[in-house]
């Protein structure tokens, strides 16, 4: 288990080495050979991703809502408000295109990513707060998604409202009942100890995002290399994005709602980090052949993301002093 342990902070704490190796691979495959048939064993290996991770969200943390009822209330607005307002400012001011604009501000309204735990506790942030708001943010989600979609919708009925409805149920839905009854009757009800096991869960949940990436890039790398200039348009708004994001929660918190460097932390690594995962699983089983070419948008924005959040965190001591 301790090998496990290490195998999935080890491709975690890499994400970005990992990343670029599976991009460029799945683009060198498309290149050489027909990889067609993949598509088929997508919504297989969007639901083995999500699962896992689903297991590992605890909802009992919401139990403490009412102790950190302030930080969390920022977060919320930080995250389905703040972020989806700011990625459609900066999609409208680069004049992105619609297949970009729709996937990142789905990518906004996201629940934190996989790592957004972790960083908090790595810089020492309070992670009863960051429990509640991740927690709290998966549940919302389930109504944010279709309220989000459904305004997207409007003047553009490209946007597949129903499918993205039942890819909900099948992405988000499922998983997430499958995982509370995994963890509540079949693991905590056996007395299992869950911090002993849980990794398996994160190891898997890591593979299984590699694995998608790599199909995502080796069904579509040979558009992707056709619009290069499409690829190349994330770039500024990705970096303004996190820049304005985390510039945004640091003076807010400390200035406005003088909140402490703990619940600050806790703000800022649970509304500025993305689930990519979870959006590129959406987009891949909701918009039908077009949806590996959406998703690979959120895939190349999480190489942004964790050069921004690991960044951040090596400036913790830092950021703790000036507080």
């Amino acid at each position: 288990m301790v090998k496990v342990g290490k195998l999935a902070k080890h491709l975690s704490k890499n994400m970005l080495l990992y990343t670029l190796l599976i991009i460029a691979a799945g683009i060198l495959v498309s290149t050489h050979y027909a990889v067609g048939f993949l598509s088929q064993y997508i919504l297989v290996i969007v639901f083995l991703m999500i699962y896992p991770m689903m297991v590992n969200v605890s909802f009992e943390s919401l139990k403490m809502v009412k102790e950190a009822h302030k930080p969390i209330t920022i977060a919320l607005i930080f995250n389905f408000i703040l972020a989806p307002l700011l990625y459609w400012l900066l999609c409208d001011i680069f004049q992105v295109s619609q297949d970009i604009k729709v996937a990142l501000i789905l990518l906004a309204v996201a629940p934190a990513s996989s790592m957004g735990l972790g960083y908090v506790g790595l810089s020492k942030g309070n992670m009863v707060s960051a429990s509640v708001i991740v927690a709290l943010a998966f549940v919302l989600s389930l109504v944010v998604y279709p309220i989000t979609i459904r305004f997207l919708s409007l003047g553009n009925q490209a946007i597949p409202l129903a499918e993205i409805v039942k890819s909900l149920l099948s992405v988000l839905v499922l998983p997430l009942v499958l995982g509370l009854i995994t963890r509540e009757r079949l693991i905590e009800r056996k007395g299992i100890d869950f911090k002993k096991i849980k990794p398996i869960f994160s190891l898997i949940t890591l593979l299984f995002l590699y694995v998608l990436i790599f199909v995502i890039f080796a069904l579509k790398g040979q558009l992707i290399i056709k619009h290069w200039g499409h690829v190349m348009a994330i770039a500024p708004v990705a970096t303004l994005f996190y820049i304005t994001m985390i510039a945004v929660a640091l003076l807010f918190n400390k200035y406005v709602a003088k909140l402490d460097y703990e619940h600050n932390q806790a703000i800022v690594f649970t509304t500025v980090s993305k689930n990519v995962a979870l959006t590129i699983g959406l987009l891949v089983t909701a918009f039908g052949n077009s949806g590996p070419v959406i998703a690979m948008y959120p895939a190349i924005i999480s190489l942004f993301q964790i050069v921004f959040l690991m960044t951040y965190l090596h400036f913790n001591e830092h950021i703790k002093a000036w507080w």
